[in-house]
């Protein structure tokens, strides 16, 4: 019995270990894995693109190319449409600052009357809170005592702030671009040697077993297929929508507050909600009184209703099937682990393991806590689901 208790104590320890130094590894490798994975991902979105081209008479090479090119082409584009909504934003800064202002000053007033802290020391207590999370930022270099650092500071001359901003830009813009560039390089070989890839997997399977390895292979290059090609689909119906929506309710920048909410879709759940405060908090910085909101409101309602319960099950399907509660659990961890890139692309990244566990008996029990089983009865729908579930039938009917 003794020896049975030490044997669980042991296994439960290095268990627990291998997932520290699993977790700390991967948060360690993210300049280099975060490419790789994202062009894996991305390789199994144009694989039917890749078919069409190499049956019209395209060599492998050049129909990997041209899917490459595609990616980059929309992704710049995306990137270029954003920049240029920015540029108007700045633009325009100085006019949403002087809106601004007085929402700021009730603000200060409402909380001067409430806590009994006046303007002045709430001002104080932001920018010594944001002094104190800059120097935490750059205290990783440790060259330099923090007595050097503000002697510096203090000879700096005024525009010293802005050309440290400037030269952030611009090294982020140029790391962007290195790693968009790096993804396409990993996505052109991994569509050129797919097949050596695929082949290269099935070779860790004895002959037996590779007919099922197979199966498992074509399941996950539909589920990424379904998955990511079908979210970017509902990207653009999303922006449609949001921008008819937030221009109605007489919001500023409403084709760029529009796209911003629709990218942020990709996140389940919390993405939601941050497009929908962002799209708010526009309508108050455009002077809008409670009809904008009121619309804004509206307008997020009801595309969350038409997204979830009518076309996120055409568009998209059942192919991730994680429950809420798993899928909140990825999101959480992949921004803790990489950031916005691991909460978009750890939801397809577990449904792939969640397939591969359902094939592995001993890892059944896992696919099945990460899965939707036993969890939606007839009994558990709620209205809205009834409702949805009416109109889909309707639109089913009128297809026939």
């Amino acid at each position: 019995m003794k020896a049975k208790a030490r044997e669980i104590l042991l296994v439960s320890v290095a268990l627990i270990i291998g997932v520290y130094f699993t977790v700390v590894g991967i948060i360690s490798a993210r300049e280099f894995l975060a490419p790789v994975i994202v062009a894996g991902l991305l390789a199994m979105i144009f694989l039917p693109m890749a078919y069409r081209l190499e049956r019209i008479g395209l060599s492998r090479g050049w129909s990997s190319l041209a899917s490459v090119l595609t990616a980059l082409l929309f992704f710049f584009g995306l990137f270029a449409v954003l920049s240029m909504q920015a540029r108007k934003i700045a633009d325009e800064w100085p006019r949403i600052q002087q809106r601004v202002e007085p929402k700021i000053e009730q603000v200060q007033g409402w909380v001067a009357r409430t806590t009994g802290i006046d303007a002045f020391t709430q001002q104080k207590m932001v920018t010594e809170t944001l002094e104190i999370e800059e120097e935490a930022e750059e205290a990783d270099d440790g060259t330099e005592t923090q007595a050097k650092k503000k002697k510096q500071a203090s000879e700096k001359p005024a525009g010293g702030g802005l050309m440290k901003s400037v030269r952030k830009v611009v090294i982020e813009f140029f790391r962007f671009t290195g790693v968009a560039l790096l993804t396409g390089v990993y996505l052109f070989f991994m569509l050129l040697y797919r097949t050596k890839i695929r082949l290269s997997i099935l070779h860790f399977f004895p002959s037996h077993q590779q007919d099922e390895a197979r199966q498992v292979i074509q399941q996950s290059v539909a589920l990424s297929q379904n998955y990511l090609l079908g979210r970017f689909v509902l990207i653009f119906i999303l922006a449609t929508f949001y921008s008819v929506g937030l221009m109605l309710s007489g919001v500023d920048q409403a084709i760029v507050v529009s796209i911003l909410a629709a990218l942020l879709s990709l996140v389940p759940y919390i993405g939601n909600v941050v497009g929908f405060v962002l799209a708010v908090a526009m309508a108050a910085f455009s002077g809008g009184d409670a009809m904008a909101f009121i619309g804004v409101t509206a307008t997020f309602s009801i595309a969350q209703f038409v997204e979830s319960y009518i076309l996120e099950p055409y568009i998209v399907g059942h192919r991730v099937a994680l429950n809420p509660l798993s899928t909140l659990i990825i999101v959480v961890l992949g921004g803790a682990v990489w950031g916005i890139v691991g909460m978009i692309i750890f939801i397809p990244i577990v449904g792939i393991i969640k397939i591969v566990c359902d094939r592995i008996p001993i890892l059944q029990p896992v696919g099945y806590m990460l899965g939707e089983e036993d969890i939606r009865t007839s009994d558990e729908k709620n209205m809205l689901e009834r409702l949805a579930g009416k109109l889909q039938d309707k639109f089913s009917k009128k297809d026939k």
